[in-house]
This record gives C-alpha cells, structure tokens and sequence, in this order.
C-alpha cells in the first residue's frame, strides 16, 4: 500500500528539510517512516496497542483511535523555543488537488478502552463482512463523534471518508439493539462504499461506457423534477448534475456523481427492489448490474 497522506503543512516540513539536506552532498535527509506512525510504538504493551496490533495482522489494514498520528519534538531555535513536528490525519487532502475542501471534519474521541473494545467489535462484526480484497481501506478510525463543517452548516454523519482513511462514528452504539446496528450499518455503508468505489474507478469502464455520451452535458430544463427524472433515467443515470455544489435540474452528472449513486443503490438496496423500482429503464438496470458485479469482483460481500 501507499503512504499514509500527510497535511499539506506536513509535507512542506518535510519537503523543507528534505532540499536543506540536499546542500551538502554527504548529507541524507532523516525522514521517520510515515507508514510505522499508523502502528503503535514498539514499545507500548497496553491492550489498545495489542488490539490495534492484531486487527493490522488479521486484516491488512491499520487500525486508529485518535487523528494525531504523530507528535514529537524536532530541538530548539536561537531562543530555546521548542520545535515540534505534528501529523495528523486529514480526510479532506488528496494527492494532486489544486483547491482546498470546503469540508471541515473534528472528532470526538473514544476514551475508555470497553468502547474501544465495542467500536472494533462492531467493525468486525458488520462491516468487514461486507468489504474484502481492493476494497479494504488503509486504515480505520474509530471515534465517538465525528462533526462536519460544510461552509458553516454543522453536521454528525455517522461515517466520513478519506484518501487513506475511513472514520467511523461510534457514540450510537451502546444504544443499539442487533436489528438496528443493521440499519446503522446500511448508512454507514451507504457512505463507505461510494468512496471504496471511487478510489476504484479504473475497474468501471464498462460502467462508464454506457452513459459515455452524456456526462457533464445540459439537456433542456423541464418544468419539473419528475419530468427532469425521466430524461435523466432514460439515459442511465438515478442522479441529477450538480452546479456549484447542489443538484440542479437540466444537468446530466459527472462520472464521479454516477459512479457514487449507483454504489451507494448496491450498499442501500437489494437487486430486486432497485429492478422494481426502474423496471422501465434498461440502461439504469444494466448500469446497476455491472455496478454490482464489479463491486463483488473488487471483494464486495452482499
């Protein structure tokens, strides 16, 4: 697997000290290993270090409890000032992106290990029975709350995604009966696997291929949402094209958002409902089928 993301601080730290190693020629730069800070230290024995040790063991995916992945001092300045390099995990981060999110994400964290214990267990128990092979994140984090900033509107999703990281909200779970920690996995999965799918895009070509012609492109505005439904159904798609953000009608989707409600439709739905449901519009039950069988190729359980 890859590194694990660093914020975009970060990695200017360690770009900076990188190019001053590079000044004098017998000098190597000495960067930590990024990937060690998703494990506990070597030398810490408690049982959240033992748990977090044997869930990387048993699924190839690292195991969190807290955002900071690392925090340690670096020395002093000319004024005995205490230096500190910090990394933490940052959802909204990726690889190449030329613009910041407009998401916000803080955590509440679990603090008592009988939690901790719960919150793995329930991972475990309802949702790596579902996600398997290509699909298995980096990493988990599991947290007692997770609070969304979207240009100052507050949400509590119960599931948030990143480039390495899946977050996983755990407050509700004492609460929960079996039947309803079905019900909660359905949303968190609902979540899960649109990006699980996205970090995949390159196996859905056939997907793509069905409704090539029309994404991003504009069709002329019905009256109404129905008749917006139809048009958009009729070319393959169950969800509208957004402009700045919201779902505006006379707008087919991108490859992103179609790719994001069909998977989310194979995590929320069973193959008979959704054939019901759009039983007069072969190309969305042909785009679903191909969504599903790649999804199950990929390592997705039903």
């Amino acid at each position: 697997m890859n590194a694990p993301l660093l914020k975009p601080l970060c990695v200017l730290s360690l770009l900076c000290a990188l190019c001053a190693s590079c000044k004098d020629d017998n000098a190597t730069a000495h960067l930590k290993d990024v990937t060690a800070s998703f494990l506990p230290a070597p030398t810490d024995n408690s049982e959240e270090a033992q748990i977090r040790r044997t869930f990387h063991t048993t699924y190839n995916s690292f195991l969190l409890f807290n955002d900071t992945l690392q925090h340690y001092e670096t020395g002093t300045d000319v004024n005995g000032e205490k230096h500190y390099f910090t990394e933490t995990l940052d959802l909204t981060y990726e690889i190449g992106m030329s613009t910041y999110s407009n998401n916000k994400y803080t955590f509440t964290l679990l603090t008592d290990i009988d939690r901790k214990r719960e919150a793995v267990q329930y991972v475990q128990d309802y949702l790596l029975t579902h996600i398997t092979g290509k699909l298995m994140p980096y990493s988990w984090l599991l947290v007692d709350k997770i609070s969304r900033d979207f240009i100052g509107s507050v949400s509590s999703p119960y599931a948030a995604t990143g480039q390495r990281s899946v977050v996983i909200a755990c407050n509700l779970l004492p609460k929960l009966t079996d039947a309803q920690k079905i019900q909660y996995t359905r949303q968190v999965m609902n979540t899960i696997i649109a990006k699980l799918a996205s970090d995949n895009a390159e196996a859905f070509n056939e997907f793509f291929a069905v409704s090539a012609a029309y994404y991003n492109g504009t069709f002329t505005d019905p009256k109404n949402t129905a008749a917006n439904t139809a048009i958009l159904n009729e070319a393959g798609f169950i969800c509208r094209g957004q402009s700045l953000g919201s779902d505006t009608n006379g707008l087919y989707p991108s490859q992103e958002l179609d790719l994001n409600a069909f998977a989310r439709q194979v995590a929320a739905t069973t193959p008979e409902a959704f054939e019901k449901k759009y039983a007069n519009y072969p190309l969305v039950l042909k785009k679903f089928a191909i969504m599903r069988k790649t999804l199950l190729d990929l390592g997705y359980k039903e």
